[in-house]
């Protein structure tokens, strides 16, 4: 009968969420402990949204291990110094790094952690399985046909995309801004019209991209508010990126921190920087002063019917105005809608999830709290129901999927990346893992 390792630490997704991990656990002399698997063939950081001159919105200082080891060399700093442009840097006076400069930073730091990570695999399935002394152990199976065992599980696969009811069929031409650059690439070279629906940081962003190419004729901008709005950049409010206001929110009730999290939105959500808002202002008053007709814009609306040719073709929409209830056609059919739509949390409301779905196959062995949504402790782990013949905990760790339970410092932000794998490292070590020792369970061969 053929062994299979079973790693004391199995990643799945390996974003900058679990590459900080990686950094956390390797501080510790166990990056050996730890195997991850990621889906893109190689590292990448929001690689469809590397758009000219948009920024991280993140203080470089806060890095993947800057405030918790400032001797790192895995920090910002050393990663300028090591390709001497770190003069250059300073020189800028950037308040923020240019995204692509912090995309390289991350694939820097990344490279350093080849032998622990499989790329090109897709996670398919989740579910429970023995090891040779009769443990569970976590099973994490592949597209390409690869069986990983773990006996601890971290996702840090990011949320799922948030696609409106209308538009449940995707495709070459109605996408998610986490398909943008490559989807728009495809395009080149076709008169285009396209609706960018969504009033964040990345729908401003898209459209200013959009207004620069000289093939998109026509930009409809969609938004349930009044338009693009001001980010709340106050450092009061911002102190949701903090671990002392985790340390706050984690213990208040579901319907307290629902609420919370509402007042707090302005904060990450449908929210622009200063700068984009005043780029597309500028653009929008030359569109006036020439009468150009090529950017419109449709405040408190939403899409409540997408219609396409069965010949294709340009997609027709249908809107609705969200105070007054009244529907209209859009006047410019569109050949392309990208959904700057932002993700998922996990909760019961209907554009929520209650789990990530890797979690399906374990969904029986999840603890629950009162709106059935999994019950995530501080240390962001998930422990699973342990069966009456079992005396072995289980433990699954959810690094960068918990805002509804930790708050904004979870929402994708990377301010909060180094002190997160602090705390789920620590809970690993607690729990009893990474051990030293490597075992071997039956089961095929990869």
């Amino acid at each position: 009968m053929t062994k299979q390792q079973v790693h004391p630490v199995l990643g799945v997704g390996f974003g900058p969420a679990n590459l900080s991990l990686a950094v956390a656990l390797e501080e510790l002399g166990r990056s050996a402990d730890a195997h991850f698997i990621e889906r893109a063939d190689r590292f990448q950081w929001q690689e469809e949204q590397l758009l000219p001159g948009a920024d991280i919105q993140n203080n470089p200082f806060r890095d993947l291990v800057m405030p918790r080891n400032v001797n790192s060399r895995h920090t910002f700093v050393n990663f300028l110094a090591s390709q001497g442009t770190l003069t250059d840097y300073l020189h800028l006076n950037a308040k923020f790094p240019l995204r692509r400069e912090y995309a390289a930073y991350l694939s820097w730091v990344a490279s350093s952690f080849q032998e622990v990570v499989d790329y090109g695999q897709v996670a398919t399935s989740l579910s429970l399985t023995e090891d040779d002394g009769g443990d569970e152990v976590f099973c994490v199976e592949t597209a390409q046909g690869q069986r990983h065992l773990g006996e601890s599980l971290v996702l840090g696969t990011g949320r799922s995309p948030r696609i409106p009811a209308p538009f449940r069929q995707l495709g070459s031409t109605v996408f998610h801004s986490t398909r943008y650059l490559s989807s728009v690439k495809a395009l080149a070279g076709q008169d285009l019209r396209i609706a960018v629906v969504g009033g964040s940081q990345s729908a401003i962003e898209i459209v200013l991209d959009l207004l620069d190419r000289p093939n998109v004729a026509h930009v409809t901008s969609i938004h349930r508010s009044i338009g693009f709005r001001l980010k709340d950049t106050s450092p009061y409010s911002r102190q949701v990126f903090l671990p002392e206001f985790v340390d706050y929110f984690h213990p208040l009730p579901a319907s307290t921190r629902r609420r919370l999290r509402s007042e707090l939105r302005s904060v990450n959500y449908a929210a622009c920087d200063q700068d984009v808002i005043d780029r597309l202002v500028g653009i929008q008053r030359e569109y006036d002063l020439t009468g150009s007709q090529r950017l419109q814009m449709m405040p408190f609306s939403e899409v409540t019917a997408f219609e396409t040719p069965v010949s294709g073709g340009p997609h027709r929409l249908v809107m609705r105005d969200i105070n007054h209830s009244a529907q209209k056609t859009l006047d410019v059919d569109v050949d392309v809608v990208v959904l700057a739509t932002g993700f998922r949390d996990f909760g019961t409301s209907p554009s929520d999830e209650p789990y990530h779905p890797l979690l399906e196959g374990v969904a029986h062995r999840l603890p629950l709290d009162e709106d059935g949504v999994p019950v995530v402790a501080r240390d962001y782990g998930i422990e699973l129901k342990v069966p009456a013949h079992r005396s072995r905990p289980l433990k699954v760790y959810l690094n960068g999927l918990c805002e509804a339970s930790h708050g904004m410092g979870d929402a994708g932000a990377l301010a909060m990346l180094s002190v997160r794998a602090s705390d789920i490292t620590e809970a690993l070590l607690l729990q009893g893992t990474p051990q030293p020792a490597q075992h071997l369970a039956a089961g095929a061969s990869q």
